[in-house]
């Protein structure tokens, strides 16, 4: 019983969330398209433009580090699978700019015997999030209007590491 109940919950928020996401569809204006879409994003919490700049810096270079950040502030860094974020763009989606993790080793930061050095007895794979996105697409009665619709996309967001996954 409480697993029905529980399933039936989690149906609802699904469904719900759904028809959030569909329901801004209808021909706008490139004013009006651009207006809804930002009050859309901020409510939706992407990373704004500032933020995506502080995630990218300009030298970030893939290359998988010698030893671990202890230092530093950042998860990136500190990771034993760390990564770095670069930006995917896409013309005619909202937000058009998004931040993707991409994995610096194929390996893991491992520490034996006082060494550290990339074990490729484990692997750095990218942790996935699903993420809503809009399209824009040229309305098909008024070519000089705009319609939305919503997609969900999986876009990784950071590294982790995992047992090395063996044929057997």
């Amino acid at each position: 019983m409480m697993q029905a109940l529980l399933l039936l919950c989690v149906c609802i928020g699904v469904w719900s969330e759904a028809l959030e996401a569909h329901k801004h569809k209808g021909c706008f204006s490139a004013e009006e398209l651009q207006g809804g879409v930002q009050r859309l994003l901020r409510r939706t919490r992407y990373p704004t433009e500032e933020e995506l700049m502080r995630l990218t810096p300009v030298e970030s270079k893939k290359r998988c580090p010698v030893s671990l950040q202890e230092h530093l502030i950042d998860y990136s860094q500190r990771s034993v699978s760390p990564w770095r974020y670069i930006i995917d763009r896409m013309e005619g989606r909202f937000p058009e700019r998004i931040a993707v993790a991409e994995c610096l080793c194929k390996g893991c930061l491992i520490t034996r015997s006082g060494h550290q050095a990339e074990n490729h007895d484990y692997n750095s794979v990218p942790i996935m999030q699903t993420q809503m996105v809009l399209k824009k697409t040229k309305c098909h009665n008024d070519t000089g209007k705009y319609s939305l619709s919503s997609h969900f996309i999986q876009v990784p967001i950071a590294c982790t590491c995992v047992k090395y996954r063996s044929s057997a």
